[in-house]
């Protein structure tokens, strides 16, 4: 295992209760690679339990309530990076599950040679090890000879880890009033307002519900029913404080598009674009209507990184600089600049320890309290 296998999002079924191709069998040992993938693919997919009735049913909710130890984004990406070794499987005629220690070394070391980043290959071979554990087979990447070779790759493919640039408050405004009056725009510049305000991730942008919304005087109280450092989904309140700027997330969510219309859903939702109405021949044209319209669906993630590019580049920046999580860096740099304590600063950002907020805060506390810049 990699030094730092801690850091690997794992998956840990019995494996003597799971894997296989049914929830109470062996997985299809010395399958076809193909057949290996598609067999990952059900066994990962969540379907919560239907009442009880049998043994059969019993053991099926549990394997049910295995798979739901993870969000469906580890689910997902597993599938992905699975499909990706059981297809250079059988590109190079070598069996998927169960795999030997040499092959999963020579497909780790060929992704990067590819290129691919150190993470990812992390995730791959996670991803081989559950798959290894969920057949009842042993993981072949406890091995030696996978260790060993995980550890070269770190090594002479360490590169700096690549941060998106922190939107704040100097690219903030300029983007937020590069923002037109559309219904894109008001949308877009609530999400922009209430994401920076309030330092969360895309995803709980996307998971933000009208139903969580509680309105007083001087603010909004914000409800998130699970997020990141709250696996036991206990629910965390966040405050968004009623502003006296052009950034004042309030004031931005009361002009949305819908914000009296409804009051449930998704508080932020996808838009879908309206083709122009026809035009007989020889009539007159009327003014065009606004082009978009409101869906029912949430926003996605992707969406949210898209929104941010957007709007940083119209003002003037590089978007490819920016992504969905430069809000969240930003909101907490801000903090730094304003000589916000740290200990406040995990309280707002809600991360679960103060070493993983450091490495935001790092940087910035040394540009703004260097100990060295009253006297150089």
């Amino acid at each position: 295992m990699p030094a730092d296998d801690s850091t690997i999002p794992l998956i840990l079924p019995d494996p003597l209760a799971t894997g296989a191709e049914n929830s109470a069998g062996f997985g299809p040992a010395g399958a076809a690679p193909d057949s290996v993938a598609h067999w990952f693919d059900l066994e990962t997919i969540l379907a919560l339990p239907a009442p009880i009735a049998s043994f059969a049913d019993a053991a099926e909710a549990a394997a049910q309530y295995r798979r739901a130890a993870r969000s469906e984004n580890t689910r997902r990406a597993y599938r992905a990076a699975v499909a990706r070794f059981c297809a250079w499987c059988a590109e190079h005629r070598q069996n998927a599950l169960p795999a030997t220690p040499e092959t999963v070394a020579a497909f780790l070391a060929a992704a990067a040679r590819a290129g691919l980043a150190v993470n990812t290959l992390r995730l791959r071979h996670a991803a081989i090890r559950y798959l290894h554990l969920l057949a009842g087979a042993a993981p072949p990447t406890a091995a030696a000879t996978v260790a060993t070779t995980f550890a070269g790759i770190r090594r002479a493919h360490r590169r700096p880890l690549a941060k998106k640039t922190a939107l704040v408050l100097d690219r903030l405004l300029p983007a937020i009033e590069a923002i037109p009056n559309t219904l894109p725009g008001l949308r877009d510049r609530a999400l922009l307002l209430v994401g920076f305000a309030a330092a969360l991730r895309p995803s709980e942008i996307a998971g933000l519900t009208r139903e969580h919304l509680t309105r007083h005087a001087d603010g909004i109280e914000l409800f998130l029913p699970w997020r990141k450092n709250d696996q036991d989904a206990r629910g965390t309140k966040l405050w968004l404080p009623q502003g006296r700027t052009a950034l004042d997330p309030v004031t931005a969510l009361a002009a949305g598009p819908d914000a009296a219309a409804r009051s449930d859903g998704p508080l932020f939702r996808r838009l879908r674009r309206v083709p122009p109405p026809r035009v007989a021949k020889g009539a007159k044209p009327k003014p065009p209507p606004e082009r978009y319209r409101l869906g029912s669906a949430p926003i996605d993630t992707d969406s949210i990184a898209l929104i941010v590019k957007r709007w940083t580049a119209r003002a003037g920046f590089d978007g490819a600089d920016f992504a969905g999580h430069s809000l969240r860096r930003g909101a907490i740099s801000s903090g730094v600049a304003q000589g916000v304590h740290i200990a406040r600063l995990k309280q707002f950002s809600g991360h679960a320890s103060l070493k993983s907020l450091e490495e935001y805060v790092e940087l910035d506390e040394l540009r703004h309290n260097h100990p060295l810049k009253d006297v150089l």
